[in-house]
């Protein structure tokens, strides 16, 4: 299960890695800005995805009991909601950002081409947030080919508009950071299209009864909500502390801030095959406990902590053995690329932490336990948090310095998730 949704998360990655590939080739003013503007874009897509994986741990739930009926309501009604949150979200994105990004940015340059990116890319918030309800209910029912597919038709789609929009080719005009923004919505929006099509034409799905919305059953939206608001602050607070360690790394200087998303992109790709390990282990961990087997759990996820394991050295194998050409796809600049390579090198020792952590936070709310996750995850949070200010302003540390607070993050993460799982107290959680 988990090597479809590998395939679907690298898809996805594809799409953000995209524009900080080609908007490198502008500069550093675009390169460093598509790190702010995208990264806060995804501070509020990670509402719908957090809404998601409430959906899912349900629909995995229900599929494992045989409750193939009870997953319409809990597909419905998440597509009620988020469909409405999208529009609250929008407005924050494309009204709200010009008003408070000023106070957080000092570069006026890279502020004023952050707000050209996210004037085009807000609009992919209401695709995005809607795309949440199908990849989970495609993941929950453990047909996650679907979501593969949707993902790569986004990410080819991206890449070829974002070459056409950014540079103005084949008689496109030359919209340079803002095309890249309109690129990524346009793709999200015509993958969307794809999974309402696929979905609604296929007959074999009848049985999950989706679309139907008999009633507004508000227990419905109850139970999702109480599995999805731990998950959403979670969520928040986790893209939220990443986007102020890039505002961070700004106050250092816009080469720095050029750097780090550099290391970004690659730590994303590198990051990407242990996201489908990740989405599986939530799912496949609510599924084993709705058929009732809680003392395969274990067994389960230290399966799947070595196969993540073994990716990630792969990953940072290629990262070792070709750090010039990695790092060279984000521009052609050597003294960035030479400059940031001491960043890779922190990137791949975190990754082993990153595997570990993730599969096992991602277990944790697997069985339900949701408010466990917020909590493991707020405490990390105020670790690297503090970690990074005390290096940013009080010792001025070096850019690779503060990205070791990464490595500190998935310690404390891995640690703290691995032992609530192996205390069983996830056991007695109902849903």
């Amino acid at each position: 299960m988990a090597y479809p949704v590998m395939l679907g998360s690298f898809a996805t990655t594809i799409l953000n890695v995209t524009d900080s590939v080609f908007l490198g080739r502008i500069g550093e003013v675009e390169l460093g800005a598509s790190a702010l503007g995208g990264i806060l874009y995804f501070v509020f897509a990670m509402i719908g995805v957090s809404i998601g994986t409430g959906t899912q741990i349900l629909i995995a739930r229900r599929t494992g009991e045989r409750n193939d009926a009870g997953v319409g309501p809990i597909f419905d009604h998440s597509f009620l909601l988020l469909a409405g949150i999208s529009i609250l979200l929008f407005l924050i994105l494309f009204v709200g950002a010009p008003v408070f990004l000023p106070y957080m940015v000092r570069n006026p340059k890279i502020l004023a081409a952050a707000i050209a990116f996210l004037e085009y890319r807000s609009f992919g918030i209401f695709f995005i947030m809607v795309a949440a309800v199908y990849r989970s209910f495609y993941v929950g029912i453990a047909q996650p080919k679907v979501y593969g597919t949707y993902s790569f038709l986004m990410a080819g789609l991206n890449l070829l508009l974002n070459y056409t929009l950014i540079f103005g080719h084949w008689g496109f005009p030359e919209m340079g950071i803002a095309g890249s923004g309109l690129a990524s919505s346009i793709s999200e929006a015509v993958a969307l299209f794809y999974l309402v099509f696929y979905t609604s034409g296929k007959r074999s799905l009848n049985i999950y009864q989706l679309f139907k919305f008999k009633s507004i059953q508000s227990s419905v939206f109850r139970s999702t909500l109480e599995l999805s608001i731990p998950l959403i602050v979670q969520n928040l607070l986790s893209m939220g502390a990443w986007f102020i360690f890039f505002i961070f790394i700004e106050k250092i200087g816009q080469h720095e801030l050029a750097i780090s998303n550099m290391v970004r992109g690659a730590y994303m790709v590198s990051m990407t095959p242990i996201w489908g390990f990740a989405i599986a282990a939530n799912s496949m961990v609510s599924n084993v406990i709705g058929q009732d087997r809680r003392e395969e759990v274990m067994v389960l996820l230290n399966r799947i902590i070595l196969l993540a394991f073994g990716t990630a050295a792969v990953m940072v194998a290629i990262n070792l053995l070709f750090p010039v050409q990695l790092l060279g796809a984000f521009t052609q600049n050597q003294q960035l690329i030479e400059d940031a390579r001491p960043s890779l090198m922190v990137v791949n020792v975190s990754m082993f932490f990153f595997a570990f952590a993730m599969v096992c936070i991602s277990a944790v709310s697997g069985t339900g336990a949701t408010r466990t996750a917020l909590y493991i995850e707020i405490a990390a949070i105020l670790l690297y948090m503090v970690y990074n200010y005390l290096v940013t302003f009080v010792f001025s540390g070096t850019v690779e310095a503060v990205w070791m607070s990464e490595i500190i993050y998935w310690v404390f993460t891995g640690l703290a998730s691995y032992q609530f799982l192996r205390s069983s107290r996830w056991k007695a959680i109902q849903l």
